[in-house]
């Protein structure tokens, strides 16, 4: 039937001109022009060609929707999914509890949607509204750190981002997912192995649960899972609102950095709904705290996106999303390589949620992502030297929830397939870094069947996944398979307190890089061996926890919520990179050694978290602490990739009806002696940072960060680039 919010013709006529500005912007968006890589611009305008001709057809979709017949339904538009009883709201999203008080919602730990002061697991959630109000992102690294137990990695120019978790990182032991899709890019460095490309304008909310415990989220997933959710038409669209759109500037001082950003959005009943969204900015070199000009930390950021939501049935929903990034930034210090690094990721999603049927709950969702970067040599010994790194992921993920009662007992049983396949080609012309990346494919799939039980004060969990994987490169051939379980006790003897423990397994099979490395280190001469007999890692993680909920405790409406988590975890058969002795050794000046990923036969990782907020309306206070411990059982040396200790402390208040919104941080982390690791020392530090937001009209918005207010001088641990000094963030927004 037509929408009845507005005639058919209406629609047609006011989107036309709308999407063909939007086309416009987005083909002329073009790089830095750059004579040392004349030819920079053919993917950028590739990228905006692209986005230009999925928003065609998005455009064209909605405009015949306007002028035909639309099965608009009364279904809530929410988010990618559509809301499943008894499930509150979608992932990401926030629900409202029985006193009307906003809660954010998480998936990632069970599948099933439920408050995260109430999730049974260490589960974090930041919204767009927090993201946007006390970071101002440049990079995710700027709000993922603001999580206990999560620590990016970053290099100079190179906006790639890493992510560790509880001392795991790298060859997806974290699974970092957007819209669905895994990121599983690698190249092989003195950096992470291991990083992903997203322009954080285009995020709308981030659900991290750390730890295995997310057994149905995945394979490979020792460390925990980051689901990145993008840009709907609701985050630009408000109440009945048919077509609208926003625009954002930005600059940043330190750098510096302006920014140009822009979302455009328009709906047809409630059937369907498009959103499109375009970024453009261009950093010059950072300076750090004692002023130093950071070489090479400059780049240029070109992003677009397009998802289209079509309903057509009331209980069922398509989504169809395109996601386009493209940096261009030097790479290296004495080797300087100009690289031009691109993302895609594609995705369709299709979920049905019959109203009358509570034991279908069935979401599915297929995607590909492919991150190449093209770099050429402009200052070394091999100047116009080019090589390339490509890693295309095509993924499935297919799970359904059933939800019933057994007398007393309320059950959520869900069961699932998912499955990845890894294709890496990489070039070089040298013939060197394609050894030390090298080309390859992985398989890996899995099955997973999950029963979440309640029964008034006790919710039980049990899970069971079985995992598979085949790798192929050169000569070696290699496969695997395992079952890992998982169990979850929860009591809740009062509203106020909630009580879990969890033993849980995952499973990781080997990476292509770990299996096939093959090779000569260039300048100190040293030898890279494969191993085709690395057997998959296994790890064993027992957490405990408690979830506490108070409200009224100091006035009518104020609450307090805290989590706080403690876990264990052995990784037996780890995979590390070896320095392995040549014997007999041989005559100099040859190496009495080589390196080869060889399995450590037990790492242990054990530690704390802490994520407490105090809100009372005109003030809020927020705490978030960790405290990572990690050792090579066969060496008795602390593991390379654990962070720091971090406290992280933030006070803010409201005003003017909550139009004003101003705050302060505070982050203390201590030093890290990284001798027995092998890492350079990380002297500790503290930063200070200030943030506001303000709602200047209905329409206008401004926010204003001061970043390392005491321009303090510091090396983030793991990064190989000093952490930049003071910064300024100005940007205001314009809603259409």
């Amino acid at each position: 039937m037509r929408s009845p919010c507005l005639p058919r013709g209406a629609v047609a006529v006011d989107l036309v001109p709308a999407c063909h500005l939007w086309i416009g912007l987005l083909t002329m968006a073009s790089p830095r022009s750059s004579t040392r890589a004349p030819a920079a611009g053919a993917q950028a305008r590739r990228i905006a060609a692209s986005a230009a001709a999925g928003l065609t057809v998005a455009c064209g979709l909605m405009v015949a929707a306007a002028v035909g017949p639309a099965a608009a339904q009364s279904v809530d538009p929410g988010d990618d999914t559509v809301p499943a009883a008894p499930a509150a709201v979608p992932p990401g999203d926030v629900g409202v509890d029985d006193d009307g008080v906003l809660e954010e919602i998480t998936v990632t730990a069970t599948r099933t949607a439920e408050p995260v002061d109430r999730s049974l697991s260490g589960t974090s959630v930041l919204d767009r509204s927090t993201i946007q109000t006390q970071t101002n992102p440049n990079r995710p690294s700027d709000f993922l750190d603001l999580l206990p137990g999560v620590t990016t990695s970053e290099e100079g120019g190179d906006p790639a981002t890493a992510i560790n978790i509880r001392g795991l990182q790298d060859f997806g032991r974290v699974n970092v997912m957007v819209d669905g899709a895994r990121q599983n890019f690698q190249t092989s460095g003195h950096n992470a192995n291991g990083a992903f490309y997203i322009d954080p304008e285009m995020i709308r909310s981030v659900d991290v649960t750390r730890g295995a415990t997310a057994t149905v989220y995945g394979s490979g997933a020792i460390g925990g899972v980051v689901d990145f959710r993008t840009l709907t038409a609701d985050d630009v669209l408000s109440g009945d609102q048919m077509v609208g759109g926003f625009v954002k500037a930005k600059y940043s001082t330190n750098g510096p950095e302006p920014l140009g950003h822009g979302e455009f959005a328009g709906r047809i009943g409630q059937a369907f709904d498009v959103v499109t969204a375009g970024t453009w900015s261009r950093a010059e070199d950072y300076r750090d705290g004692n002023h130093d000009r950071i070489a090479n930390s400059w780049d240029d950021l070109l992003s677009g996106l397009a998802k289209a939501r079509y309903r057509p049935t009331e209980d069922q929903q398509i989504t169809a999303s395109a996601l386009l990034y493209r940096a261009t930034f030097d790479k290296g210090t004495t080797t300087v390589r100009y690289t031009e690094a691109t993302t895609e990721t594609y995705s369709l999603g299709h979920v049905w949620t019959p109203l009358d049927n509570d034991l279908v709950d069935l979401r599915s969702n297929l995607y590909y992502t492919t991150t190449r970067t093209d770099q050429t040599e402009v200052a070394g010994s091999n100047v116009g030297s080019k090589r390339t790194f490509d890693v295309a992921t095509t993924g499935f993920d297919v799970n359904n929830t059933s939800r019933f009662a057994t007398g007393p007992v309320g059950h959520a049983l869900t069961y699932g397939v998912d499955g990845f396949f890894d294709e890496v080609a990489n070039t070089d012309d040298q013939n060197s870094s394609n050894k030390f990346t090298p080309s390859g494919r992985r398989s890996v799939y899995g099955g997973f069947v999950q029963d979440q039980a309640t029964w008034e004060w006790l919710e039980v969990i049990g899970a069971m996944r079985l995992d598979g994987y085949e790798l192929t490169g050169g000569k070696t051939d290699s496969t695997g398979g395992r079952a890992s379980p998982k169990l979850t006790v929860g009591v809740t003897p009062v509203e106020w307190v909630t009580v879990f423990a969890t033993y849980a397994e995952a499973y990781r099979a080997p990476a292509v890089t770990e299996t096939l490395i093959n090779g000569i280190h260039p300048g100190v001469e040293f030898e890279f061996k494969p191993n085709p007999n690395l057997k998959p890692e296994v790890a064993h993680e027992v957490e405990g926890g408690v979830n506490l909920r108070f409200d009224n405790v100091m006035r009518d409406g104020d609450r307090v919520r805290v989590k706080a988590v403690a876990y264990y975890n052995q990784v037996d058969d780890y995979i590390d990179l070896k320095s392995i002795p040549i014997k007999p050794p041989p005559p100099p000046p040859a190496p009495g050694y080589y390196y080869q990923y060889r399995n450590v036969d037990r790492a242990t990782l054990w530690g704390g978290e802490l994520e407490a907020i105090y809100d009372i309306g005109f003030a809020f206070a927020g705490l978030s602490g960790q405290v990572v411990r990690g050792v090579d059982e066969d060496t008795g040396k602390d593991l390379a990739s654990v962070p720091p200790d971090r406290l992280i402390a933030t006070l803010g208040g409201r005003a003017f009806d909550a139009r004003l919104v101003a705050g302060t941080r505070i982050s203390m982390v201590a030093g890290k002696d990284g001798s027995p690791s092998g890492w350079p020392e990380s002297p500790g530090y503290a930063t200070v940072d200030l943030f506001a937001s303000y709602q200047v009209t209905e329409r206008i918005s401004a926010n204003l960060n001061l970043d390392n207010i005491l321009n303090r001088q510091y090396t983030q641990y793991l990064d190989l680039s000093a952490s930049p000094g003071f910064n300024a963030r100005l940007a205001v927004g314009i809603k259409l």
